[in-house]
């Protein structure tokens, strides 16, 4: 069986909410019409019984009524029977001449219902006839009813035909206007249907407002554009790590062959195995920096501690002496004393983009140069800069600095055994504890690589591996 579409249920909902409205509508209609009616027919009848209790003259047992004096009540359809105290008619008011008094009355003081000897449906109401504390007789009053029903049975009637077309219309107007209000997401839908890993580039074209459905669309776009991104990276990865695994991979095969081709001295053959180590050494450095930045960038950091960033500064420096002084390179640190640089961090992914920040500075500084390391805090932030005094970075570099596998001078990279893969890695663990990274450079005056760490709390709700 196939199911209901969600325009057709939009539509029946709508009608069924809208059906129950109408029914209370008209049942509350007809109800405050017909208390209307009743309301102003026992005011007739009371005022009518007060008007002909002050015109009727009773002297000696004769009633008397002048016609000039109950037109009045005449004219608002009230007819009425003047009874003596022992229960006689002694004068009629309208047509109820020619008509009986009707056995069945309601009490006195009392409104009630019943019909005229022609059978037409008429309210009563009885009073006594007095003159201030003397009782004189009785009043009995009718008004016909039959005009006022009629009216309360034609607008009931009325309003129940109005209501199937008017449920009819809506319908239509439910079915029309819930195809308009859903035809965003059939859009959605149809360029859902044609993504696919090989083409993620299809974008909802739409102009809407900013309702419900708006919003949809826009985090439909921002989805497709964060996927598109994630497919570009593992494209890209894929693309870069097979470049650089071509090559060690080809030494690697070449220098198998060579050891194949003819028998060799022990000695020959030991060097080409540790030329070969060498290069299963490269590829298992490059698998391991990509799976580190994989990692920070996919599923976050560790959980997050409490980390002393002047003493990690400390540390990365004592590390790193040893290999400053081989290079001639003095290590210059200039940290404040007092304990106010603490922050939430994951420390060893911190440690590790200090560690080739200054990495970094050693190699890249001449001989009797000076690699400093300064940390500032501004209000809710610690800026933490990496100064060294190498050959500076042309400009053209500076945008694509922390891409992967980007080197300013390629083949000095690779004579120190670099990927192009260290910033990437400094930059994903940088964003991934809520700061950021920046370089500053001017060849030939050395360069300024500054880390921005947030101080604030929310960064304790940072994505943790799981």
């Amino acid at each position: 069986m196939k199911p209901i579409s969600l325009r057709a249920r939009l539509a029946l909902w709508m009608v069924v909410v809208e059906a129950a409205l109408l029914a209370v509508f008209t049942a509350v209609t007809v109800l405050i019409l017909q208390n209307l009616q009743n309301q102003q027919i026992e005011n007739t009848l009371h005022l009518s019984a007060s008007e002909l209790n002050a015109v009727i003259d009773v002297r000696d047992g004769e009633y008397a009524a002048l016609e000039g004096e109950t037109a009045v009540v005449q004219s608002r359809g009230v007819i009425a029977w003047i009874l003596s105290p022992d229960g006689q008619v002694v004068q009629t008011i309208g047509s109820a001449a020619n008509a009986d008094l009707p056995e069945d009355l309601p009490p006195s003081g009392q409104v009630g219902d019943g019909e005229l000897p022609e059978g037409e449906p008429a309210r009563y109401f009885v009073t006594p006839l007095s003159e201030g504390s003397r009782q004189l007789g009785t009043i009995v009053l009718a008004i016909p009813v039959g005009d006022s029903q009629l009216f309360t049975r034609q607008m009931g009637l009325g309003l129940l035909i109005a209501v199937p077309i008017v449920l009819l219309l809506s319908i239509l107007g439910g079915i029309f206007l819930a195809g308009r209000a859903l035809q965003p997401v059939a859009a959605i839908t149809q360029t859902a249907q044609k993504i696919n890993a090989e083409n993620l580039s299809h974008r909802l074209d739409l102009t809407l407002p900013e309702d419900e459905i708006g919003q949809l669309a826009q985090t439909f776009n921002a989805m497709l554009e964060r996927i598109d991104r994630a497919f570009e990276r593992e494209r890209q990865l894929t693309s870069d790590v097979s470049h650089e695994l071509r090559t060690p991979l080809g030494m690697l095969k070449t220098q198998l062959s060579l050891a194949r081709s003819r028998p060799r001295e022990a000695a020959a053959l030991l060097q080409m195995m540790a030329d070969m180590e060498g290069d299963v050494d490269r590829m298992t450095r490059l698998v391991e920096q990509m799976l580190t930045l994989a990692r920070v960038e996919q599923r976050g950091l560790s959980p997050l501690e409490p980390v002393d960033c002047v003493q990690l500064l400390r540390d990365v420096a004592a590390e790193l002496q040893l290999s400053a002084q081989e290079r001639g390179v003095a290590l210059q640190l200039t940290l404040p004393s007092e304990a106010a640089f603490s922050l939430l961090a994951d420390a060893a992914r911190l440690r590790q983009v200090f560690v080739n920040l200054v990495e970094n500075g050693i190699k890249y500084s001449p001989q009797g140069g000076v690699v400093g390391v300064t940390a500032v805090r501004h209000q809710q932030q610690i800026s933490i800069s990496i100064t060294n005094q190498g050959d500076g970075i042309p400009a053209e570099h500076i945008p694509h600095l922390f891409e992967r596998f980007y080197r300013v001078d390629d083949a000095r990279a690779r004579a120190t055994g670099g990927f192009g893969l260290g910033l990437a890695i400094a930059k994903a663990i940088v964003a991934a504890h809520g700061g950021g990274i920046a370089v500053t450079s001017e060849p030939g005056q050395g360069s300024v690589f500054t880390v921005q760490l947030p101080i604030a709390r929310q960064y304790l709700t940072s994505r943790v591996i799981n």
